[in-house]
């Protein structure tokens, strides 16, 4: 029996799409039996090129002290997870790449929404995924957001040049509806 919950490695462009779609505030709240993290290397090496960015994460971490599901955490990988790090560091970014080593050795879940980067790593490795619309999807499901703010969501986060489908909540099929 497993004694933490598990674990949502959030990669960084999910991040940005919820900032950009101004629902950040409300990811701890949509899967609240997971613990949502971003690792310290996905933070300073790819948010952290936003001082803003970084600041207003970090802000709204700070607020979410009664909802301790959303946290950053440091990245202190064992020597397998090192391994595959650096088997992965060679076709793909820092951020997925330290993201996915992780949830493979640790058996956690990878929000990503890079799945040229990510998709047939993790079928071929069992590693369980999920997109920022599927994390939307799910907001929809558990009555976290209206339906109505999940399509303003979606929209305000294409409006800000982010590279996500152009759906509406209602007809969105997520990649997987069992967590």
């Amino acid at each position: 029996m497993r004694m933490n919950k598990v674990k949502i490695l959030l990669d960084a462009d999910v991040v940005i799409d919820f900032i950009q779609g101004h629902q950040f505030h409300v990811l701890p709240r949509i899967l609240p039996s997971y613990d949502f993290v971003i690792l310290d290397l996905v933070m300073d090496q790819e948010l952290g090129r936003d001082p803003l960015t970084k600041q207003y994460i970090e802000r709204q971490i700070g607020w979410f002290k009664g909802l301790p599901n959303l946290s950053i955490i440091k990245w202190e990988p064992d020597p397998e997870t090192l391994r595959l790090y650096s088997l992965l560091l060679r076709t793909k970014g820092k951020g997925e790449s330290a993201c996915m080593a992780y949830c493979q050795t640790h058996n956690d879940v990878l929000a990503s929404c890079n799945l040229s980067d990510t998709k047939s790593y993790c079928d071929q490795n069992g590693i369980t995924y999920i997109t920022f619309l599927d994390l939307i999807w799910y907001a929809w499901q558990n009555k976290v957001m209206t339906e109505e703010e999940c399509n303003q969501c979606i929209q305000d986060a294409i409006a800000a040049g982010n590279y996500i489908p152009n759906v509406q909540i209602a007809h969105y099929i997520p990649t997987i509806s069992n967590l």
